[in-house]
C-alpha cells in the first residue's frame, strides 16, 4: 500500500495555478476532518507549486502571504508527526 493515502492530490506540471489553488482549498477542508501530516505536507507542496509558477504571484505582498501560509502548514505537518 502506498504511504500517501491521498495520491489524488499529487501535482502535475500540466496543472494550472487556478487548479492548484482550488486543490489547496480541498486539502484544507480535508485536513479539518482528518488531521494527518501527509495532508498538511500536501498543502505545503501545493503552495510551493503556486510560488514556483512564474505568472501567478504578481506582488511581493502576495508572495509573502503564500510563504507565511506554507510555513504555517509545514509546522502543522511537523507537529502532527
Amino acid at each position: 500500500m502506498s504511504k500517501n493515502p491521498y495520491p489524488l492530490f499529487s501535482i502535475s506540471k500540466k496543472d494550472k495555478p487556478e487548479q492548484i489553488k482550488a486543490r489547496i482549498g480541498l486539502l484544507i477542508r480535508l485536513y479539518l476532518v482528518n488531521q494527518h501530516p501527509i495532508i498538511a505536507q500536501a498543502v505545503v507542496d501545493h503552495i510551493n507549486a503556486i510560488l514556483a509558477h512564474p505568472k501567478f504571484v504578481y506582488t511581493i505582498e502576495q508572495r509573502c502571504l503564500y510563504l507565511r501560509l506554507a510555513t504555517h502548514w509545514r509546522c502543522l505537518a511537523w507537529l502532527d508527526n
